[in-house]
């Protein structure tokens, strides 16, 4: 499909208004045009109708940990502290390999393109296979191994996880749709000297640099005791934040102090409302980070902790939580949390020159949403529709760099069957090193 047109209902480039009866022609991967049908040529090529839909940007996942799809509902109900410590990390050290990332990978990536998620930023291990999977299937994503200073699946001590990541970052240009950052696990989880090493990694490699930061009331408490600092302030103090491109995941704890620090140094944020729920984490302060000008993009985290990957369910939670929470029915409108889920997350990735939008001369990532669905009609406002009323299923077709990853609601990239057999394997190499 090197030349065709995609005709839409309701077309929402996010940069520009919605266009009714919109199209999106397409050529080699590149949008070429964007128009109302009837006012753009499609003479020539390949017209898919996809009506009655809303077309819009692929969404971006901008905090996850893809390979946590094996640990999908096995410690449900926990806090944070004694869920990583007691399940999560003890699961992920008996059964974390590169068989477990490549299967992990295509069952994860499967729920995505299935949901309209097209690019990810990705915190875990063994990230060099996760890469060739994504490189494979033709799906975007910044991948960063996760650095920590306790032991883990793909290294035994940090400094072997520093090689692994420069390691890494020699295969930046040689990926189509694949970059290589760098990721440190937290504040309370990084010594001084690691924190340093990862910032010093991101800055010469010029690549994002991922942590999460102040996440829960313990890990604020944690940090303040041992530096005398709050976690965003500590990390200022350090300089982690200067001349790099910083994506602070959660962000639920930050002082107003704390805000006009990310302000100031341009720190990008990774909102995982369900997440955070889940986990009782707390609600990050997003209407006060927009109104700031921060740049906020929506996030599932991992689906050991969410339950599911499904970014039209954050959106839905985004928009809800921030109204009950604020007592306020107007903020988080709509075509704000649309935004925050295709632009703002591409913004996060540092993607924004290629996806996020609509527009010519970006890749053609984009996506069809079927409104041939009793709960998606009538139609009054396809923004509103889209936060509210429809649901990751009613995506009907994914187009990421012009292939057709989901086409007419079928997945065009793994096989039938397939799936359940990857959910099977994974479960029982859990249950067997659980037991072991």
């Amino acid at each position: 499909m090197d030349r065709f047109a995609v005709r839409f209902s309701y077309l929402l480039p996010i940069e520009g208004e919605a266009i009714a009866d919109g199209v999106v022609v397409v050529e080699n991967g590149e949008i070429k045009a964007v128009g109302r049908w009837g006012e753009v040529d499609v003479n020539g090529y390949n017209v898919i109708d996809t009506r009655p839909s809303i077309g819009l940007p692929t969404l971006v996942n901008t905090h996850t940990h893809t390979a946590m799809v094996a640990y999908r509902g096995l410690a449900d109900d926990l806090p944070l502290f004694k869920w990583l410590q007691e399940y999560i990390w003890p699961a992920e050290g008996k059964t974390v390999s590169p068989e477990m990332v490549r299967l992990a990978y295509r069952l994860a990536i499967a729920e995505m393109v299935s949901g309209g998620t097209g690019a990810i930023n990705d915190m875990y291990f063994f990230q060099e296979v996760a890469a060739e999977v994504m490189e494979e299937i033709g799906f975007r994503g910044v991948l960063a191994e996760g650095l920590i200073d306790f032991p883990t699946p793909s290294f035994k001590v940090p400094e072997e996880g520093v090689r692994r990541v420069r390691e890494q970052m020699a295969l930046n240009g040689k990926f189509r749709y694949v970059r290589f950052g760098v990721a440190l696990h937290a504040p309370y989880s990084c010594s001084p000297d690691l924190l340093r090493e990862g910032y010093a990694l991101a800055k010469e490699n010029r690549v994002p640099l991922h942590m999460h930061v102040a996440e829960t009331e313990d890990e604020v408490r944690q940090i303040t005791e041992r530096y005398g600092k709050r976690p965003v302030e500590y990390l200022n103090s350090m300089g982690l934040f200067d001349g790099v491109h910083f994506v602070a995941a959660h962000s639920v704890h930050v002082s107003d102090k704390e805000r006009a620090i990310y302000r100031e140094k341009g720190v990008k944020v990774a909102h995982d409302p369900e997440s955070n729920m889940k986990l009782a984490s707390g609600v990050a302060p997003v209407p006060d980070y927009l109104n700031d000008g921060i740049t906020v993009g929506l996030a599932t985290d991992g689906a050991a902790s969410n339950n599911d990957l499904d970014m039209f369910s954050e959106m839905r939670s985004t928009a809800l939580l921030h109204k009950v929470v604020r007592m306020d029915p107007t903020v988080m409108d709509a075509r704000t949390v649309v935004e925050m889920a295709t632009l703002g997350g591409a913004k996060v990735l540092g993607m924004d020159s290629l996806i996020g939008s609509i527009v010519p001369g970006k890749r053609a990532d984009f996506i069809a949403v079927s409104l041939d669905r009793p709960h998606l009609q009538p139609v009054y406002d396809p923004y509103s529709h889209l936060v509210y009323a429809a649901r990751s299923g009613d995506v009907e077709w994914v187009f990421i760099d012009g292939r057709p990853l989901k086409k007419e609601g079928g997945l065009t990239f793994i096989e039938d069957g397939e799936i359940r057999e990857i959910g099977e394997r994974l479960k029982e190499m859990v249950l067997k090193a659980l037991k072991g």
